[in-house]
């Protein structure tokens, strides 16, 4: 089997201060253009967040200090509870005071962020999650040849009590190579040596009753997995107690080859 690290998939860099966007992940972070800098005048930012279809999603300011008036018509963020303007205003917050934490009814929540032509801020730094999250049950299933994932909230501190599956399903007849470029999880047990608290597992299949490839804790660096068959699980699980920044992962899928006996990252 060829190890070429050029053939190494790149973790992908993701801008949580850009001017908007699309957000489907389980949990993620929004902040202001330029944050914690001043932001700009004249910004107009919009931020779709997009979840599970059998979730609501909760968002939380962690800093927030806008131009102050009143009425919130100069500078403001505005949140309404879907994916568009014309859905239900859940609220319009400028000033210094930390909006109320936000939950939606629905999947979907709108975040819109306008500064005038002068007076600024600081500007704001929010995250939001699934109630999968919150409930432990957070999973993802992976079926694209390759991609980046990560604990929820990172690089924030992961929740504690959860248990959260990734799942990555290629196509009949290829095999996977997992990478964890970070690892940020609560030590091993002092006494046991093991990952009794918090750990990171991958097994060889889709389940975990398949062939255990490792646990790992604390800032340990697994080096590279490769699958025997076209599944891989990772499961992260998480106690009460302590937590840290959790991992980021990326894998590429590659082609096996019967003929040759190897396989094409």
């Amino acid at each position: 089997m060829q190890c070429d690290r050029d053939s190494w998939p790149k973790l992908e860099l993701i801008l949580s201060d850009m001017c908007g966007g699309v957000l489907t992940g389980l949990s993620g972070v929004i902040s202001s253009p330029g944050y914690p800098q001043e932001y700009s005048n004249n910004a107009d930012c919009s931020w779709a967040i997009h979840v599970s279809n059998t979730s609501v999603v909760t968002l939380v300011f962690l800093d927030f200090q806008l131009e102050n008036n009143e009425g919130c018509n100069f500078d403001f963020v505005a949140l309404f509870d879907g994916p568009t303007v014309t859905h239900r205003h859940l609220g319009k917050y400028c000033g210094t005071d930390k909006p109320p934490n936000i939950i939606t009814t629905s999947n979907q929540l709108l975040v819109v962020f306008k500064s005038d032509f002068n007076i600024g801020g600081r500007g704001f730094k929010a995250y939001y999650y699934s109630d999968l999250t919150q409930r432990g049950e957070c999973q993802q299933v992976l079926s694209h040849v390759s991609g980046n994932f990560s604990s929820p909230n990172f690089p924030n501190i992961y929740p504690n009590n959860i248990n959260c599956h990734w799942s990555i399903t290629l196509a009949a007849g290829y095999r996977i190579k997992l990478f964890f470029p970070l690892m940020d999880l609560e030590d091993r047990n002092s006494l046991s040596d093991e990952c009794d608290y918090d750990s990171v597992a991958v097994y060889d299949g889709n389940s975990q009753t398949d062939a255990l490839m490792g646990r790992w804790c604390g800032r340990e660096h697994p080096s590279s997995l490769v699958s025997k068959g076209n599944k891989l699980l990772v499961v992260l699980s998480t106690d009460r107690n302590e937590a840290h920044r959790g991992f980021t992962a990326s894998y590429q899928g590659g082609k096996y080859s019967l003929y040759r006996r190897m396989i094409n990252f």
